[in-house]
């Protein structure tokens, strides 16, 4: 009989959500166990974020795998998402359980991590939750700079606001009791006879509190005279409107400080030197001696310049400057996603997130739930004109239909995130397509961008060829089929070779 160790996780604003629980999680377990006969060893429950391992009990748990690892056999969860929604520390962790000894696993999408193939299914597990708590900030996002376009200051309020409602009970800022000293260091500072300590201390003494560089930041701030600076994002080019809340200076003393601090003096910018374009892997590189990014310049021979990527002195590590790009190129070749692997991932992406909705499908009852409500409604307006009801009973009954009302409307909302998030997925499957020739077709900052993207901990050549051990998993596992599915190439004579059976012969289940 195996010996196992359960690992229950729910998030704050996951407890409400069907499945989630942690009473329905520990039971599925349980039965699991018992239908396998399984002997359970302790259970851990937490209610965290898996954003990162930093839980109170997966640290618990850790430790307890640490000390009975001769005696555990597995680690058991229900999903992989209950896991972790990080997918490079889940990597780290499963293989710091697998040194253990200890198998991880999840009970309802069970893996073999023994098979390289099946990695790449994990990686999709794990990723999927990423990639929606991504698509979740982006909204969030999205949703902010709206607010912010239309004059209201949404993130935390500076010193001397507080966060209130209008009266549409849309956020807004309200001045609190610290405004009175912001209105009065602006006016101090303005006469140009005390610097910014001495105006802090002061005010510090009427009882005013704050650093010395949040004050700096605090007369630089626009917010204060009525205007909210948006910043540039993607396309959109940097903006400033006009806030809709109550300013405390006007903009002509605000102007007057801001001469004052600058002491009539032009800032002087700083220029950075630009990467030079025959080396764009310089500071990426690694010397495999001393461990330091390596350096790039040419040197002149008889007839021309050659090009080096090299270290200081005493390492002596020197690579020619197109042994590099050689290498390189065959690496980017290898973590090439082919477009038959586009199909097969972006299938089981699918497939998995139908699994995972299947309970909220939706069907012709549901919009028909979503008509009746919308005709209870307008009649139940229609009654209270017509003096039926009185206001408190109307205005209860319409919460009580509006609540079930927006309650419907939320889960097609979740329906039509299913296209947006595979829409996502196929996007960047489609970056990793023959991403080699990219890379080479790319201007300097896009190439540097790539490279930090894939080598987040720079990388360092081993046997003329890129060492991966620090480079993200996801790409590991593509190289890995890559392979797989050229050995099956040169043994499959077949002239028509179709996406099902490559998958049957890496090892893919769908």
């Amino acid at each position: 009989m195996k010996n196992v160790i359960l690992y229950i996780r729910v998030s704050t604003d996951e407890q409400a959500d069907k499945g989630f629980s942690l009473r329905d999680q520990e039971q599925k377990l349980l039965n699991y166990c018992k239908l396998n006969n399984l002997n359970v060893l302790e259970l851990f429950k937490e209610d965290y974020s898996a954003k990162t391992f930093n839980r109170p009990e997966f640290k618990r748990l850790s430790k307890y795998c640490k000390k009975n690892r001769k005696i555990i056999d597995e680690l058991l969860f229900i999903k992989w998402d209950r896991f972790s929604r990080n997918t490079m520390q889940s990597y780290n962790i499963i293989d710091s359980f697998r040194d253990l000894g200890i198998v991880v696993n999840a009970i309802e999408q069970p893996l073999d991590l023994s098979i390289p193939e099946q990695g790449l299914m994990l990686a999709v597990y794990l990723s999927m939750p990423e990639v929606e708590n991504q698509r979740r900030s982006l909204n969030v996002k999205a949703g902010m700079r709206r607010a912010f376009k239309e004059g209201r200051y949404v993130v935390t309020p500076p010193k001397g606001y507080s966060m209130g409602g209008d009266n549409n009970k849309k956020p807004i800022l309200i001045p609190n009791p610290d405004a009175v000293f912001i209105q009065e260091a602006f006016e101090i500072i303005a006469k140009g006879i005390y610097n910014q300590k001495e105006v802090l201390t002061k005010l510090t003494k009427k009882g005013f509190k704050s650093s010395s560089s949040a004050f700096a930041r605090i007369l630089r701030n626009s917010l204060y005279y009525g205007d909210i600076l948006i910043p540039a994002y993607k396309d959109e080019k940097e903006i400033v409107v006009k806030g809709v809340h109550e300013p405390l200076i006007t903009k002509q003393l605000f102007n007057k400080v801001q001469k004052v601090i600058n002491g009539g003096k032009k800032q002087q910018r700083t220029t950075h030197k630009k990467v030079n374009e025959k080396f764009p892997l310089k500071d990426f590189v690694l010397c495999p001696k001393c461990g330091n990014p390596l350096l790039a310049s040419a040197s002149k021979g008889r007839t021309k310049y050659y090009a080096y990527y090299h270290c200081t002195s005493p390492c002596g590590t020197r690579y020619k400057s197109e042994d590099v790009e050689l290498w390189f190129g065959n690496f980017l070749g290898g973590i090439s996603l082919k477009p038959n692997i586009q199909k097969l991932l972006l299938a089981m992406i699918k497939e998995r997130f139908m699994s995972q909705t299947s309970h909220d499908r939706l069907g012709p009852k549901h919009y028909e739930a979503i008509t009746k409500i919308e005709d209870k409604l307008i009649k139940l307006q229609d009654i209270y004109i017509d003096g039926g009801i009185d206001k408190s009973d109307y205005a209860t009954a319409k919460e009580r239909y509006g609540n079930i009302l927006a309650e419907l409307k939320e889960k097609e909302t979740k329906q039509k995130q299913l296209s947006v998030i595979l829409d996502t997925y196929k996007k960047g499957f489609k970056k990793l397509n023959g991403i080699d020739t990219q890379f080479f077709e790319s201007n300097i900052e896009n190439k540097r961008k790539l490279l930090g993207s894939i080598f987040p901990k720079k990388f360092q050549f081993e046997k003329n060829k890129v060492r991966t051990a620090d480079i993200n998993p996801l790409l590991l596992k593509i190289a890995s089929v890559n392979r797989g599915l050229q050995r099956n190439k040169k043994r499959d004579k077949s002239k028509k070779p179709d996406l099902s059976q490559l998958v049957l012969k890496v090892g893919i289940e769908l």
